[in-house]
Formats: structure tokens, C-alpha cells, sequence
């Protein structure tokens, strides 16, 4: 049962915080395409190195992957919004399509 609860409390954290983030920098993606994709990977670092100190710390074992999961969500966001700006510049021959699944299968690359 506690583990039940606390997987609905970092999945709802991640929902409430990309929502809020999206709901107040949203309008500024745009703007700096760069600086909003540096802050979206610093973000996932941050996240990620909170997920692996949680279980060094018990007692604060819940805020902390509920911090992490709303960064990793901010960072969801900001390199969403990022990609698309990115991909339509890469897309020199009106062929998004394409680079936009080549930088997917990039992606999963990577992550392998």
C-alpha cells in the first residue's frame, strides 16, 4: 500500500508541476530556443541525480522523488517545445517528417 501511495504521489507531482510550468513559461520557449534546451537537460541531471540519492535517504525518500519527477517533467516540456523549434530548423527541404523521425530514432539510439 505504500508504495502504491507513493508512486500516485510522484506521478501527480509530475503532472502538477509540468502543468504549472507550462502554464507559466510557455510563452517564453520560443524566444530562446537554446537557453530553454540547456535548462531542460540540466533539469533531467537534476532529476536524475535525486532519483539515484533517494534511497540514501529514507526519511526524505518521498519529497525527493517527488522533486525529481517534477523536473524530469519541466524538462519534458521545455525540450518538447525546443525539439519542434529545432526540427523545423533542420528541415531545410520542407522534409520535417523525415528529420523529425531520424532525431526520434536518434533518441532511442541513445538511450540503448
Amino acid at each position: 500500500l505504500t508504495a502504491t501511495i507513493q508512486w500516485m504521489a510522484r506521478d501527480g507531482c509530475s503532472m502538477l508541476g509540468g502543468l504549472v510550468f507550462t502554464a507559466l513559461a510557455g510563452h517564453h520557449f520560443g524566444l530562446d530556443v537554446k537557453r530553454w534546451r540547456f535548462f531542460a537537460d540540466l533539469m533531467n541531471d537534476v532529476g536524475l541525480a535525486l532519483d539515484m540519492l533517494a534511497p540514501a535517504f529514507p526519511d526524505h525518500f518521498l519529497p525527493l522523488i517527488c522533486a525529481s519527477s517534477v523536473l524530469k517533467a519541466t524538462c519534458g516540456v521545455a525540450a518538447g517545445a525546443c525539439n519542434a523549434a529545432i526540427t523545423q530548423h533542420w528541415a531545410l527541404r520542407g522534409n520535417i517528417a523525415d528529420v523529425g523521425a531520424k532525431n526520434g530514432a536518434q533518441h532511442t539510439l541513445v538511450n540503448l
